[in-house]
């Protein structure tokens, strides 16, 4: 099957009166014929899956209007305007409830703590599955690790389908310096249900992407582009590409592996009405997996290993033979010396970019490749959660 979601939701909020720095989230509650006129919209354009208006609807990012402690409230009317959409549109069409990033970057590379994160996502993904939501679209990331405290704490709270769509730059990664393929094996090995890609790019930059990630996880894969690069014009971003260009690029990304297709910054009900006219009535694409293998992948790079492959060194560095200050902290069950190494390795001052119009927001961090390792969670009472947000991930996958 090939689904179509919705675009972006920001712009036109604008559109129906959102004021500039107001909560894009409080209007599901004071304007709520404008969120489901925008959603009628779209499903008369032949969106298969509207995305509920709570992009920012976490504790974290709606304590910057003051509004913490509404976390339910705005979730719960989202939902709740989506679904009464489709009931009034008379189509069929499931609701997707958008988790967006926290505006912060997880330690070591900012100040916020994984469990902080993860409960955060916890609290949205509770509320947003108690209203009735069909599945969780955790979209926008840059960060991996933010990624997985998202998807934990979804699983954990919910039984949802968890769609997980990180955000990459020009170079092929993402600000903390992910690349599609170690993106793929680690979210597939978390158990995200769908695996894709959103914002930052257009259609034409986000094919590779698409493909990349197609190649190596057996999850179905899903893209939201940008009507094109973004630039900007008298100090406002703007999107070059109109609806009957987009349109053309959907046949591609369908090509490249995507079954899930929609729409970012820039698009509107135009832009998805045109994908879905130009892909509609195309066979799915055929993934050629072939033998699986095993890969180990750490936020930056991903090791494949196999018999038909040579010998992998992993480790070697930080092996205590002949360092007695190290054998020692490890014995004392201190990894000091070890994560000193590691995120010494290679680590870059990230750069400001424009913001992410899916949502009217502050700008998010751009950067080139930045690599670091993550630090273990400190709080013994959830040893588990901990683990996992912290060690490589490791999935028997494809070549």
């Amino acid at each position: 099957m090939i689904y179509f979601f919705d675009g972006a939701m920001g712009t036109m909020l604008q559109s129906g009166g959102l004021k500039p720095g107001a909560c894009p989230e409080e209007m599901n509650v004071i304007a709520p014929d404008v969120v489901k006129d925008i959603h009628l919209q779209y499903l008369a354009a032949g969106s298969t899956i509207i995305e509920t208006n709570t992009f920012g609807a976490s504790r974290l990012k709606l304590d910057h209007y003051g509004f913490e402690d509404r976390v339910q409230k705005f979730n719960a009317a989202a939902v709740r305007i989506a679904k009464d959409a489709i009931a009034a549109s008379g189509k069929t069409a499931r609701v997707a409830g958008s988790m967006g990033p926290t505006g912060r970057f997880i330690e070591p590379l900012g100040d916020l703590g994984f469990e902080e994160a993860y409960d955060s996502f916890h609290e949205q993904a509770t509320a947003l599955a108690d209203a009735g939501a069909d599945m969780l679209i955790i979209e926008t990331c840059i960060d991996i690790q933010e990624m997985r405290a998202a998807l934990l704490a979804a699983k954990d709270a919910t039984n949802l389908p968890v769609v997980c769509q990180l955000s990459y730059s020009e170079d092929g990664r993402t600000v903390t310096g992910t690349d599609p393929q170690s993106a793929a094996v680690i979210l597939d090995g978390l158990g995200a249900d769908i695996i894709g890609v959103n914002c930052s790019l257009g259609p034409q930059e986000l094919i590779p992407v698409v493909r990349t990630l197609a190649a190596n996880c057996r999850a179905p894969i899903s893209v939201q582009p940008n009507a094109g690069m973004p630039f900007l014009s008298g100090g406002k971003t703007c999107f070059p590409m109109g609806p009957e260009e987009f349109g053309t690029y959907g046949p591609k990304l369908l090509a490249a592996g995507a079954t899930y297709l929609g729409g970012c910054c820039g698009t509107t009900p135009a832009h998805i009405r045109e994908l879905v006219r130009n892909v509609t009535g195309l066979p799915e694409p055929k993934r050629d997996t072939g033998r699986r293998m095993l890969k180990l992948a750490s936020r930056s790079r991903t090791v494949t290993i196999d018999r038909d492959l040579p010998p992998r060194l992993i480790g070697e560095r930080i092996n205590p033979t002949g360092r007695k200050k190290l054998a020692a902290e490890i014995k004392e069950g201190s990894l000091l010396s070890v994560k000193t190494w590691a995120s010494a390795a290679s680590t870059r001052r990230p750069r400001w970019s424009a913001p992410c119009a899916k949502s009217p927001r502050s700008p998010t961090r751009r950067s080139s490749s930045t690599r670091a390792t993550q630090k273990r969670s400190k709080r013994v009472c959830a040893p588990t959660r901990a683990a996992r947000s912290s060690t490589p991930s490791r999935l028997r996958t494809t070549e």
